[in-house]
């Protein structure tokens, strides 16, 4: 619970609420943080905490760590205002440490509701002070930074903490697919409750008037629900999708494209986003072509661009892309660390992505850790989607609340498909055991609606002695 303590400091209380300013900045999540690494790490020591045994996810968590690093260390000199050994600190190391603490500290089920609970109340929070973002009600938002009027980038949208709508729109995803999650599996009451506060989280994401976070938020919706809807209307919803969408991008391109989203950038400038994206991706092949294996080095991007921003060769004004990162998660990994850290990323995602989906759609399994591996598939196409449109990495929070998630994910999925690997070897444990009293384990077809029959929870994962 100390690690979900750290992303909720770090989304409300981060550099931007206050930060003691040196080499590194010292804010007050990152300092407890500190804390919570030191009191984990002697806990281990001390045999309190078992380390757990390593799946393939650790290793490639690992692997992002160390390649990174080198990437980090090895690029050259940096740019005027860029750290990349700081980057790699608050952005690749410490997510991965807190990952590392939750696989340590194995979270039961009665840990996950909390955590699933505060993941909704940051959605609910962020939602309502965005839409206060929207409405210019600067005076209800707090903290009082995101309001702060010198700060204009992103002013007069809903950018939240985080100070970035992109970011803040992944944060409502994960809420989002956690709060439908909630009124699919609960009682009728809880159906009401968090059916409304889903509907709050969507007046947020609504209120980011982002693009990408929309598309986002409907592709985590399909992902949560996908599985477990009939097939007709798997048909029905995605041929009127098709035709609707269509339509509607036939009817309201212009709008779309010309959308006034800051309050200090026209409608033209903000159409140029759309512009400068095809702008990038050449400037990512031509520096992928120079050195395809290794990348030029982790967030000196901006330095080692700008030959081939200069690159004559291309009847394009690619000046406009000067001054911009890679706006693509996997782009920028490919410049900055090459096909080798490209492959080590994709794959962790890959591997996250399987996991969640296998323990998210396993009928047998008690809901609430369904409910894990559902959450985080929607989780996942929110990051996926951002990630195509922005490079994710490196923005505020957003790789904590993945690395968190992900450390949730795979404990519950490990004792789930590792140690038990299906009902049968299950109830062969038991009897190994001498406990002859073995459960009957998973939910029925014949269950009700609400009811998980006897669920596969913590008791039900004792390995055998």
């Amino acid at each position: 619970m100390l690690c979900t303590l750290v992303v909720v400091l770090g989304t409300f209380l981060g550099p931007d609420f206050f930060a003691i300013k040196g080499p590194l900045l010292l804010s007050i999540d990152r300092m407890f943080f500190c804390g919570v690494i030191a009191l984990g790490a002697s806990l281990i020591l001390r045999g309190d905490l078992k380390l757990p045994k390593l799946s393939t996810a650790d290793y490639l968590v690992g692997a992002m760590v160390v390649w990174y690093f080198i990437r980090s260390v090895t690029a050259g000199e940096p740019p005027p205002g860029a750290k990349p050994i700081g980057t790699w600190l608050f952005y690749v190391f410490l997510p991965s440490v807190c990952y590392g603490l939750v696989r340590v500290s194995n979270p039961n089920a009665r840990d996950i509701q909390a955590i699933i609970s505060i993941m909704i109340g940051i959605g609910v929070y962020i939602a309502v002070i965005g839409f206060f973002e929207v409405c210019g009600w600067y005076a209800l938002v707090f903290p009082r930074y995101i309001a702060d009027p010198k700060v204009w980038e992103f002013l007069g949208r809903a950018r939240g903490p985080m100070m970035n709508p992109s970011a803040n729109g992944i944060v409502l995803t994960i809420s989002l697919s956690f709060a439908v999650l909630r009124a699919t599996y609960g009682n009728r009451i809880q159906l009401v409750i968090y059916g409304l506060l889903s509907l709050v989280i969507l007046v947020g994401v609504y209120s980011t008037l982002t693009r990408g976070v929309w598309v986002g938020v409907v592709l985590a919706i399909v992902a949560v629900y996908w599985n477990s809807t009939p097939r007709w209307i798997k048909v029905l919803g995605m041929s009127s999708a098709i035709v609707f969408g269509s339509m509607a991008a036939m009817g309201l391109k212009d709008q779309l494209l010309n959308m006034k989203r800051d309050k200090n950038l026209s409608a033209e400038d903000s159409a140029k986003s759309i512009e400068l994206r095809p702008l990038l991706a050449i400037v990512a092949y031509e520096m992928f072509k120079d050195s395809p294996f290794f990348g030029h080095g982790f967030y000196i991007y901006l330095k080692t661009s700008l030959p081939y921003i200069q690159n004559p060769s291309y009847d394009m004004p690619m000046d406009q892309a000067l001054g911009y990162s890679q706006h693509n998660i996997f782009l920028s990994s490919l410049v900055d660390t090459g096909i080798v850290g490209l492959v080590i990323y994709a794959w962790l995602l890959t591997r996250l992505a399987r996991s969640a989906w296998r323990l998210g759609n396993h009928q047998r399994i008690d809901p609430i850790y369904r409910m894990v591996g559902l959450g985080m598939v929607g989780s996942m196409a929110g990051y996926l989607l951002g990630g195509m449109f922005q490079d994710v990495l490196v923005m505020p929070m957003i790789q904590l609340y993945l690395m968190f998630l992900s450390g949730i994910l795979i404990s519950v999925y490990q004792r789930t498909f590792e140690i038990a690997i299906d009902d049968v070897s299950l109830r062969k444990a038991y009897i190994r055991s001498g406990d002859t009293n073995a459960p009957t384990i998973g939910r029925r077809s014949s269950d009700p609606p609400y009811s998980a029959g006897t669920p596969v929870g913590d008791e039900a994962f004792r390995p055998a002695t």
